[in-house]
């Protein structure tokens, strides 16, 4: 049995074990600031609206806090439900108890973490965290008896419940009774997506036929709770045996990673083109262009039954992709530049459109490269070779090397004016002046 299941518990961290219930309590001192205290404190006092004080008396609690609930978890297993922090509208520490003996049980704790004492508060929920952590592992082990299908689930200490998150609770309740088990009752299934409920919780493999009588192959996952992305580039390829691949440059066919597209994704053929369909039916990668995906590798086990034996992986478990239209924004990448004067700015990115020229002196202000008063973003191929004197701009590609200018050279560079929106994460790496100027492609 093959299952994708995430694991997200909604948890504090429980670091410390403290005495066994009955012993004495003993005191634990608040701990002392530090620089790293003081740096993040200054980013909640900002977040929250609160002063630098506040937030460093908040943080320097945490580690207390952390000893607390583990004391907790592992003495009062009977009556513990959980413990969270509420930062609005006031700071205080939730302790959750089954029934109503909540204070007689956090009142030892109290004289142990004086500094915490006046921010705890009580309450009253229906389970303890000891049920609701033996209810989820009932119910993965449950899903995991299942035909293959991704689930994601966890404890919610603040709801006081475990939840399981599938794209279609109907159908996934339907094949826990059909399999004859029955979910804990403190078990609630939600769907991944309220207004997109899919017709299927599994994943699946589409054959189309291609224009030249090939089989494309095109597997589909099941639907799923989006995870953490690891960003795949390169070209959307399709191979001898019908398995689409994206085959970074520096990588053989063979060995590129064979796409699993989201649930609700479809190929379009028209003529030789053939381009990947979102669920909303825009295209968000077409064979032979560059593409540019988010997700993760997986071995074979996510793939199977349906893959091919003709497309043995590896495989890429696609996570978040954008319309091809908003691929098309390009990046702008920032390479720092070494000289005897200081740190320099180099700006690079697709190249532009020839759309008009400036001419002027090529200088270095404040650490910017700027002609006609322009910041200058330099097209592929095209690097800065520190070592020189004055500093040059050097072609380098296919193992020919090229000076193309010089600092203090008059020079003329044809492109178009840019902006802000012309670039995706401007703001966050483009620390020169404007205006902006993106050069055409440059050669020897």
């Amino acid at each position: 049995m093959r299952v994708r299941v995430s694991f997200i518990c909604l948890l504090v961290i429980l670091l410390a074990a403290c005495a066994p219930g009955g012993a004495e309590p003993e005191l634990v001192e608040t701990a002392v600031p530090t620089q790293e205290i003081h740096l993040d404190a200054q980013s909640y006092a900002d977040d929250l609206g609160v002063s630098l004080e506040e937030a460093s008396r908040r943080l320097n609690l945490q580690e207390a806090i952390g000893e607390l609930g583990a004391s907790l978890e592992a003495n009062e297993t009977d009556t513990f439900a959980g413990l969270w922090i509420e930062h609005e509208p006031a700071y205080k520490v939730v302790v959750a108890f089954v029934g109503d003996a909540g204070e007689a049980v956090i009142r030892p704790y109290r004289q142990t973490y004086p500094q915490l004492s006046d921010i705890i508060e009580i309450r009253t929920a229906q389970y303890t965290l000891a049920e609701l952590l033996a209810a989820q592992q009932e119910a993965f082990n449950i899903v995991a008896k299942l035909e293959p299908m991704s689930v994601a689930g966890g404890v919610d200490v603040m709801q006081n419940r475990v939840y399981l998150t599938v794209g279609n609770p109907e159908l996934f309740l339907q094949a826990v009774a059909d399999a004859g088990y029955e979910l804990p009752p403190l078990v609630a299934v939600e769907p991944i997506d309220p207004e997109n409920i899919p017709e299927s919780n599994s994943g699946g493999l589409d054959e189309y036929a291609g224009v030249d009588g090939r089989t494309i192959y095109f597997p589909r996952q099941a639907p799923a709770v989006a995870g953490m992305d690891a960003l795949l580039e390169g070209s959307l390829v399709l191979d001898e045996n019908g398995c689409l691949r994206v085959q970074h440059e520096s990588v053989s066919v063979d060995d590129a990673p064979i796409v699993i597209w989201h649930y609700d994704f479809s190929l379009e053929i028209n003529g030789e083109s053939i381009t990947v369909l979102n669920g909303e039916g825009e295209p968000v990668g077409r064979v032979g262009e560059w593409t540019r995906l988010g997700g993760g590798e997986g071995g074979r086990t996510l793939a199977e039954p349906e893959m091919p034996a003709d497309c043995p992986g590896p495989y890429w478990i696609l996570g978040s992709i954008e319309t091809m239209a908003e691929q098309a924004i390009p990046d702008i990448y920032l390479q720092p530049v070494s000289t005897g004067s200081g740190a320099i700015y180099y700006f690079q990115s697709k190249a532009a459109v020839a759309e008009g020229s400036i001419s002027g002196s090529l200088n270095v202000e404040d650490g910017c490269f700027r002609v006609d008063g322009y910041t200058i973003f330099w097209p592929p191929d095209v690097w800065p070779d520190e070592d020189a004197d004055p500093l040059q701009i050097v072609y380098r590609k296919d193992g020919i090397e090229a000076v193309l200018f010089a600092v203090g050279d008059e020079i003329t560079l044809t492109g178009g004016e840019k902006t802000a929106e012309n670039y995706r994460f401007f703001e966050n790496k483009v620390a020169c002046p404007g205006p902006f100027w993106g050069v055409a492609p440059l050669s020897p």
